[in-house]
């Protein structure tokens, strides 16, 4: 079974009949592994006349998850227990791991035609887990939160503008904290920002628009674009 974005696919192979099948998308590698696994024992029940079954798989992980079944709880581990045992009580059935990208002839043979697997179209789509919609969704989100924000405050703010001012770096933090609001006098009150009355007239608090007000300055002197 070889996994690559966005599918995965693996290579099913009977006497004189390779087979290659597309595993559905956004599956972790270890469910599909174990799709690849079910879906090779369903095509051997399809077989009139084989003898001992060996299943081999560079995932160790999908081996040991079968090995401990007292615990396996998923659906589609359960259906391959079941398919194992109802195979098994004619025939031998062996679940073998092998290690992968160590130049196995057999192993590298199956990686490329399961490359060519990605490529078939999908035959079913089975439900997702748990785990897989909240890794889809949480690589959407990431997605989205490395993009910065289009709005004008954002633009306006522009907290990191003051890296590229050619002043050092203590100028530079004074003036990214003074243009985001973040100044050392502010203090929190109820979830409002609180300022000290201004040094200079005395009148208002020092809240980084009046300060500017009272300096006669203007924001646009500290915003880049």
């Amino acid at each position: 079974m070889k996994k690559i974005n966005p599918g995965v696919g693996h290579i099913l192979r009977l006497p004189e009949k390779p087979e290659k099948l597309r595993n559905p998308d956004n599956c972790s590698v270890f469910r599909s592994e174990l799709l690849a696994i079910e879906a090779r024992l369903e095509a051997i029940l399809n077989e009139n006349n084989y003898g001992a079954v060996w299943i081999l798989s560079d995932s160790r992980s999908s081996i040991q998850h079968l090995k401990d079944w007292n615990n396996v709880g998923d659906r589609t581990g359960i259906s391959i227990l079941k398919l194992l045992r109802h195979i098994g009580v004619d025939h031998e059935v062996h679940l073998q791991w092998i290690p992968s990208h160590v130049d196995i002839y057999g192993n590298e043979v199956a990686d490329n035609l399961a490359k060519q697997g990605t490529a078939e179209p999908l035959c079913s789509t089975p439900s997702l887990t748990f785990d897989e919609i909240y890794s889809i969704r949480k690589n959407k989100d990431l997605k989205t939160w490395r993009v910065p924000p289009s709005h004008d405050w954002y633009k306006r703010s522009s907290p990191g503008g003051s890296i590229g001012l050619a002043c050092d770096r203590a100028d530079q933090k004074a003036l990214s904290r003074f243009v985001s609001g973040h100044l050392r006098s502010c203090s929190f009150s109820h979830g409002n920002k609180v300022f000290p009355v201004c040094a200079k007239c005395g009148v208002a608090s020092s809240s980084p628009e009046h300060i500017l007000s009272c300096l006669r300055l203007s924001r646009e002197t500290f915003e880049t674009d």
